[in-house]
């Protein structure tokens, strides 16, 4: 899948390096479409100082070979993860953006999303949606290793996101 502009606040360059249906592709679409208007909610509510013009994500949906490799070569450890991310920029919360802004790189790996789906006995795409948020967070520059305190408040906005993107699902239905 090429670049695909799901939301006028949110454009994401989407590749995958493991087979995808077309209902698959489909249903990522309208969902990170959704997710951007979550997106915009949240910067409503200053999660950055400045509002942006369209944010721009790569994703990379990858198999457990590609994620191992990934997490070995940039965090130096050695097993498969769930998402990792790749900011652009150091840390956007207290930065003044204006106008288009590249936010960075996030690789999900498509095994892990569905094994964690199951063990929280919630959807693929919900899971999906769940990291996408956590990796988004850390291109803005939020790292819950990093203390108790930035844990908690990374938390707060993923939790945020996830309610919003709730609602979202409801009103789109």
């Amino acid at each position: 899948m090429a670049a695909m502009k799901t939301h006028p606040f949110l454009v994401v360059d989407f590749h995958a390096s493991v087979r995808l249906t077309l209902a698959e592709e489909r249903r990522l679409k309208k969902w990170l479409g959704l997710a951007g208007e979550v997106l915009r909610e949240l910067f409503d509510e200053n999660i950055i100082t400045a509002r942006p013009g369209p944010l721009h994500v790569s994703i990379l949906i990858c198999g457990e070979t590609r994620i191992r490799s990934l997490n070995r070569k940039h965090r130096s450890k050695d097993r498969i993860t769930d998402v990792l991310s790749f900011p652009a920029h150091e840390d956007l919360r207290r930065a003044r953006v204006l106008g288009p802004l590249f936010l960075g790189d996030l690789a999900i790996c498509h095994a892990q999303t569905r094994r964690q789906a199951k063990t929280y006995d919630i959807g693929y795409f919900d899971e999906f949606i769940h990291l996408f948020f956590h990796g988004f967070l850390h291109l803005l520059g939020y790292d819950h290793e990093a203390s108790r305190k930035e844990e908690v408040v990374m938390q707060a906005w993923e939790d945020r996101a996830l309610s919003k993107f709730s609602e979202q699902k409801k009103r789109a239905r």
